[in-house]
């Protein structure tokens, strides 16, 4: 016969199930990976477990895009760091779309994709300032695209 142990982890799964996320709370949390803008102001993870190896994400992406120039093994880096950190994301975004979970560590897990895909970015930056400014002028473009479609919406939201 179970005890009052059992009975008490019993009641625990009952009230973590209450609070499972809803689809859709998962439509609306994956929607947030997806926008064209939500990563921008994310913080790149400080800590990321990537290849089997814990690392300071955030200082070695300042520490690579800080750089003038960057040797070729440093661009051999910078390449396989993009590599790991999109396989993470591409997990993380998998977990998200399709395993239980509360709504709280959902929105944790939408924070940590958010900020692998603001890492990524920066990194994709260092590799010519060309490109860095070509990208830089894309990002602008989309938050002013994204700014348009807000004002439309409101736009509609407001009109009789």
């Amino acid at each position: 016969m179970a005890g009052p142990d059992h009975l008490d982890s019993a009641r625990e799964v009952l009230i973590d199930a209450r609070k499972l996320l809803t689809d859709d709370e998962r439509q609306m949390l994956l929607s947030r990976v997806h926008s064209l803008v939500y990563w921008v102001g994310m913080l790149i993870p400080e800590h990321e477990l990537l290849g089997g190896s814990e690392i300071d994400l955030r200082e070695v992406v300042y520490n690579l895009t800080s750089k003038d120039q960057l040797t070729s093994e440093e661009i051999a880096q910078v390449n396989e760091l993009i590599r790991l950190i999109k396989a993470k994301e591409h997990v993380l975004e998998r977990r998200l779309a399709h395993d239980p979970m509360t709504l709280d560590t959902a929105k944790a897990m939408v924070e940590e994709t958010c900020g692998l895909l603001r890492a990524i970015d920066e990194l994709r930056t260092v590799e010519t300032v060309e490109k860095a400014e070509f990208r830089k002028a894309d990002v602008i473009s989309r938050l002013e695209d994204a700014r348009r479609w807000q004002k439309f919406v409101e736009s509609i939201k407001t009109a009789p």
